[in-house]
C-alpha cells in the first residue's frame, strides 16, 4: 500500500469517527426544553410542577423576596411577590427552557419559564417584584434580565418604589436574635439590631460592622439598587442604629449578613 492511499484511508477513518461522535452528540443531547403544568406556587420565584416527582422549578436569573414562614422572616413585598406569581403561572401549562446547567444544589430545576410567549422571569423584573441574580454559566438571556430590571426601576414598580412603604412583614420580630449569638446562626434566615460603629469599602465589597460583633456585607453589583434610593452607602449609616435582615454567614470567624436592596436595613429612629 503506497503512501497517498495511507493518508487517503486515513482521512477517511477521522471522518467516520468525528461524524460518528458528532451524530451521537445531536441525538443525545438533552432537549433544551420541557412543557409542564404548574400545580403550587411557592414564592416569587419557585413553584411545583406535574412531573413524575412534583419537582421544584427555581426561575433562573431572578430573586424575589423571601416569603415569611414559621422557621425564617419574611421580606418587604414577598406576598405581593407570590400573589403576582400566582396570577402568571397557577395551574397554567408552562414551557421550561433549560440553561447551562438544569439543577441546582437542592436538586430544584433551574429554568426560564414561559406561559405561551411571555416569558415569567422577565416580566416578575419588570413589575418589580424581583432583583437580578444572574450566577454563570446560566446567563443565556442576561440582556433580556437587566433591560427588565432596568424598567422597573425607571418606573418605580415594586420594591423599586418608595423606600418607606416597603416594610417587612408583622411576624419578623419573633426572629430578632442577639447580635452577640449571631454565630450560633449560621445558615439561618433572622432578624439583628445594633449600633453602627465603622464602615469600610474596597472595589468589590462595602461592609457595616455593626458593635463589633456581626458584619453586614453590599457587593459592589449590588451598589446601584442603594443610588436608586439616594442612598449613599459610605455616608448613609453612619452611626446609625439600624435593623437588617438576612441569612448569617461565617467569614474568618466572624458572622455576617449579605444584603442586596435598601429595604433589608432599616434605620432606626
Amino acid at each position: 500500500m503506497n503512501s497517498n492511499r495511507r493518508k487517503i484511508l486515513y482521512l477517511l477513518f477521522l471522518v467516520l469517527v468525528f461524524g460518528a461522535y458528532y451524530f451521537f452528540e445531536k441525538t443525545n443531547k438533552a432537549p433544551n426544553s420541557a412543557e409542564y403544568r404548574v400545580v403550587e406556587v411557592l414564592d416569587g420565584d419557585t413553584v411545583i410542577i406535574d412531573d413524575a416527582k412534583n419537582s421544584r422549578v427555581r426561575y433562573l436569573g431572578i430573586d424575589t423576596p423571601e416569603i415569611g414562614r414559621q422557621d425564617t422572616p419574611g421580606d418587604p413585598m414577598s406576598k405581593e411577590a407570590s400573589d403576582f406569581n400566582s396570577t402568571l403561572v397557577q395551574g397554567e401549562k408552562v414551557k421550561l427552557e433549560f440553561d447551562e446547567q438544569k439543577y441546582d444544589v437542592y436538586g430544584r430545576i433551574l429554568a426560564y419559564v414561559y406561559v405561551d410567549d411571555l416569558l415569567v422571569n422577565e416580566e416578575m423584573l419588570k413589575e418589580g417584584f424581583a432583583t437580578v441574580l444572574i450566577i454563570e454559566p446560566n446567563d443565556m438571556h442576561s440582556e433580556i434580565i437587566y433591560n427588565a430590571i432596568d424598567e422597573a426601576k425607571n418606573n418605580h414598580k415594586g420594591i423599586w418604589g418608595e423606600l418607606r412603604y416597603l416594610v417587612p412583614p408583622s411576624g419578623n420580630h419573633q426572629f430578632e436574635i442577639d447580635l452577640d449569638k449571631a454565630s450560633r446562626y449560621e445558615g439561618k434566615r433572622v432578624v439583628v439590631s445594633g449600633q453602627v460603629v465603622k464602615t469600610r469599602k474596597s472595589d468589590t465589597v462595602f461592609v457595616i460592622n455593626m458593635e463589633d460583633k456581626l458584619d453586614v456585607v453590599i457587593f459592589q453589583n449590588d451598589w446601584e439598587n442603594f443610588k436608586h434610593f439616594g442612598i449613599d452607602i459610605e455616608e448613609f449609616y453612619k452611626g446609625k442604629s439600624i435593623e437588617v435582615v438576612g441569612r448569617v454567614k461565617m467569614h474568618r470567624g466572624k458572622p455576617s449578613i449579605v444584603v442586596d436592596h435598601p429595604m433589608l436595613i432599616r434605620s432606626q429612629g
